[in-house]
């Protein structure tokens, strides 16, 4: 004969079971996301360094450019030239060179235009013959 406390027994067992599946998974999901919040922590403080250090970059860039055109200067003073032309020659040569640069900029940009995916994405339209 059974009694009814052997099926109680099997469900508290499923119970059992379920509530630390259910805990498992809860630890599981735990762990994955301090995992993800440290790293994410770790990579936001390394962004900061790395926009710091592009910016301490550029100006140490910007400082030996200044000192390499007035390098330029004062050797065409040195060489009998005016400080007049010496200056509008660094000036027109400074300006030649960012001209260069936007132009290569403007060339390149075209190829930002996502062509093949907008022609993938338009609709076709039905040519009547």
């Amino acid at each position: 004969m059974r009694t009814q406390t052997e099926p109680q027994i099997g469900a508290t067992g499923i119970v059992a079971d379920l509530s630390s599946a259910f805990a498992g998974a809860r630890g599981w999901l735990s762990n994955i996301l301090d995992l993800f919040t440290l790293e994410a922590r770790r990579a936001g403080m390394t962004l900061v360094m790395m926009l710091a250090c592009g910016a301490i970059g550029a100006i140490l860039v910007v400082a030996a450019w200044l000192g390499l055109m007035a390098g330029l200067a004062l050797a065409a003073v040195a060489h009998g030239i005016g400080w007049g032309a010496a200056l509008a020659a660094v000036a027109v040569a400074n300006l030649a060179a960012a001209a260069a640069l936007f132009w290569l900029c403007a060339a390149v940009s075209r190829s930002l235009l996502f062509s093949g995916t907008r022609r993938q994405l338009r609709t076709k339209r039905l040519e009547l013959v």
